[in-house]
């Protein structure tokens, strides 16, 4: 996983040299953001994204359990 506040196509280019899934985020442009945290924010490239993508690839990839709510008491 490679994950930027940057345009993605940066980290995209070494995928033909990286084995198995890779899962870049990153953004798409400048966006109308203000400063950094907000850029990260708005292509959804921040902490809480970067966690997510990380566990639904390795969901996706079986390597971990899909979460099951347990039934409410």
């Amino acid at each position: 996983m490679a994950a930027t506040d940057y345009i993605k196509t940066v980290p995209d280019q070494i995928r033909q040299w990286v084995p198995g899934r890779y899962v870049v985020l990153g953004t798409d442009g400048y966006g109308r953001s203000d400063g950094r945290a907000a850029l990260r924010q708005f292509f959804e490239v921040d902490r809480h994204y970067v966690a997510f993508a990380a566990l639904k690839a390795l969901s996706d990839d079986g390597k971990l359990d899909r979460f099951q709510p347990s039934p409410r008491r």
